[in-house]
């Protein structure tokens, strides 16, 4: 994600002074005591319906609860350990999945195999619930049984004119949620920022009793953490991994720029694949079709009769066209997920929407990440960006429609609610992202991601004396989505030897996206 060009350069001026990077520790004594939790792993099963990889552990880490009140007490960070599988250990990595919002518990009981196996094995993996998110101080605005859930979702409304969506409802709709947030969660509002959950993370590698630098591995708003990290605590960096990148000047504004800039290029790459797997794709079995061009207006054409019901005025027609673009872009991350989706497509050209997950207003509290609204707790906090009427915001809003032909209209809304935002984290990184590290960073950044361009990679990179950007030159959100062999030798050595990749480096990945499926089950 990243501000147009003549935005870039700006040291930008946060309102809160950062504290001084040492205060607020509890203790630099302290040991982590891990312990087996089944009734977790139950919680993960039954929250995401998929099978725990590895064996892990769990345990409980009292950190300050407000880094700018020592009187302020302490709140319990939920941690997670998955072992290494191999000998000798190295240590420890920390990993975060993301989001913001996403709990690190759930994700890396979920994903561990993949991450251990790219690091090499010789390396346990630490993860913990961000501030906001699953058992820590969870963000809740109590909205999630209304249709108010509606308004505050990233994608929830169709917006077939991004401006006219904003001035007939949306920005309305922004503030009655940032206002519901207020209202519930001012007592805990301000303590979620990215800050101190940097904070946090020096708690965590002080406590973990090996050499006090951090190893850390980061996935897209886990790029914005780390970013912050290396800025505030540049002599603790001992390797930092940053991949899929956000541009870091762009997330603390709050109003995402050109986080969309990739996604068009992405869904035509989609099409590219699948025109070139032939019958082996649904839809260009179906269609007969041999471009991605050619692909691409039949799907257009196929979109054209619910942008009219979309605009009429009836719940179903703009539910319907919601749950299609919807369900386009999340797939896009994924390319394992290309052939469904390929699939799921034909049976949308043929009139059945079976296969699409309808939103409803009422979803189900899942039984772990009870903070369904972090989301949003974190990353408006975080942001600048506010305004009193929507006079004062239309410009930027009349840019985020031009970002992307396919993904402008389902991709912006959430930014509008950061601007209504009523908290604000009691420390912002006052900086411009920019250190010598003690190790330098490792970016990696794949050329056709949705949500997270290669650029982003590119202008994080700048600020950091000697970092390096590998080009992952695959599909989807993070390096895993789409493996390449010489991608994961780098970042074995770069973990284990310290040896950074060659300026200007590509990776190819291993097989096509229609060969991810079989290549996963040999």
């Amino acid at each position: 994600m990243e501000l147009p060009v003549a935005l870039l350069a700006l040291s930008f001026l946060f309102t809160t002074e950062a504290l001084p990077h040492g205060e607020g520790k509890v203790s630099q004594n302290r040991t982590i005591n891990w312990h087996p939790c089944p009734d977790v792993e139950g919680q993960v099963v039954e929250a995401l319906g998929v099978p725990i990889s590895l064996p892990f552990d769990c345990a409980s880490l009292p950190v300050p609860l407000d880094y700018t009140d020592p009187e302020s007490g302490t709140l319990d960070l939920a941690l997670i350990r998955v072992n290494a599988t191999q000998e000798p250990v190295l240590g420890s990595v920390l990993w975060n999945p993301g989001g913001p919002g996403g709990t690190g518990v759930e994700n890396l009981a979920v994903q561990s195999e993949e991450l251990i196996e790219v690091l090499g094995g010789q390396y346990n993996v630490v993860s913990w619930d961000p501030r906001g998110t699953g058992k820590t101080i969870p963000f809740d605005c109590g909205l999630a049984e209304t249709a108010a859930v509606q308004r505050r979702d990233a994608d929830s409304l169709v917006r077939t004119n991004l401006t006219e969506r904003f001035l007939n409802g949306g920005w309305d709709g922004a503030v009655s949620y940032a206002e519901a947030c207020y209202s519930t969660m001012n007592a805990t509002g301000e303590l979620l920022g990215t800050a101190f959950v940097a904070r946090d993370m020096v708690e965590i590698i002080d406590a973990l009793g090996e050499d006090g630098l951090l190893r850390y591995w980061g996935l897209s708003y886990g790029t914005q953490l780390g970013s912050t990290f290396a800025a505030m605590f540049p002599e603790r960096v001992e390797r930092m991994l940053l991949d899929a990148n956000i541009n870091p000047h762009d997330y603390a504004v709050g109003h995402w720029g050109n986080y969309l800039v990739d996604a068009d290029k992405t869904l035509l790459a989609f099409l590219d694949e699948c025109a070139k797997a032939k019958d082996r794709c649904a839809l260009a079995q179906y269609t007969g079709l041999t471009t991605a061009a050619d692909l691409f207006e039949v799907l257009n054409a196929g979109l054209e009769p619910l942008l009219q019901n979309a605009t009429s005025g009836h719940e179903e027609g703009w539910l319907a066209y919601l749950s299609v673009k919807q369900y386009i872009y999340s797939r896009l991350y994924w390319p394992r997920l290309w052939p469904r989706l390929a699939e799921t497509i034909t049976g949308f050209l043929n009139g059945s929407l079976t296969d699409l997950p309808l939103p409803t207003p009422d979803p189900t509290r899942e039984p772990y990440n009870l903070g369904v609204d972090s989301i949003n707790g974190i990353r408006c906090s975080d942001a600048l960006w506010r305004a009193s009427s929507p006079e004062e915001i239309l410009d930027q809003v009349e840019y985020q429609a031009t970002v992307s032909e396919s993904f402008s209209d389902v991709g912006y809304e959430h930014t509008w609610t950061c601007a209504a935002w009523k908290m604000e984290a009691k420390e912002r990184y006052t900086g411009n992202f920019s250190a010598r590290t003690k190790f330098p960073i490792l970016f990696v950044n794949g050329v056709f991601d949705v949500a997270t361009p290669l650029v982003s990679a590119f202008n994080a990179s700048a600020g950091f004396e000697d970092s390096v950007v590998l080009t992952h030159n695959g599909y989807g959100h993070g390096l895993t989505a789409h493996p390449s062999l010489c991608t994961t030798r780098a970042v074995q050595a770069y973990f284990k030897d310290g040896v950074l990749p060659e300026l200007g480096t590509i990776c190819e990945p291993d097989v096509g996206a229609w060969d991810l499926l079989e290549s996963s089950t040999e």
